[in-house]
C-alpha cells in the first residue's frame, strides 16, 4: 500500500447501514467512496500538504461551528441536548468541508499539471 489516505474511503461503509436500516441520513456517507482512489496515488509533498491543509480547515471549522451551534441552541432553547446537536452539526459540516476542499484542490492541481 502506497499510503493510508485511501482508508478514509471505508467510512463509506456507513452508507450501507443507511440502505439496510432505512436510515436516509447515513446515505450521505457514500460520498467517501471517492477516497478509495488515494490508495493508488503516489504521496508526494504537494499531496500530503493538500490533505493537511484541508484537514486543518475542517478541524477549525468543526471547532467554530460546534461552539457557535451549541451556544445558539442552548441560548434559544431549541434542543433538549444542545451539546449533542451542536457536535453533530459541527461534525457534519466539517466532513463536508474536508471532502469538498480536497476535491477542489485536487481538481486545481490536475488542471495545473496539464498546463505544465
Amino acid at each position: 500500500m502506497k499510503n493510508w489516505y485511501g482508508c478514509i474511503g471505508f467510512v463509506s461503509l456507513l452508507g450501507v447501514w443507511g440502505l439496510i436500516g432505512s436510515e436516509p441520513l447515513f446515505l450521505s456517507f457514500f460520498a467517501f467512496v471517492l477516497f478509495f482512489e488515494y490508495f493508488w496515488v503516489t504521496p508526494d509533498e504537494m499531496f500530503v500538504d493538500t490533505i493537511k491543509r484541508c484537514a486543518s480547515w475542517a478541524f477549525f471549522a468543526n471547532l467554530f461551528i460546534t461552539t457557535a451551534a451549541t451556544f445558539a441552541l442552548s441560548y434559544f432553547k431549541m434542543s433538549s441536548n444542545p451539546l449533542a446537536a451542536g457536535t453533530a452539526l459541527g461534525f457534519g459540516i466539517s466532513i463536508a468541508i474536508f471532502a469538498f476542499s480536497t476535491f477542489a484542490l485536487e481538481i486545481k492541481e490536475r488542471v495545473n499539471t496539464k498546463n505544465d
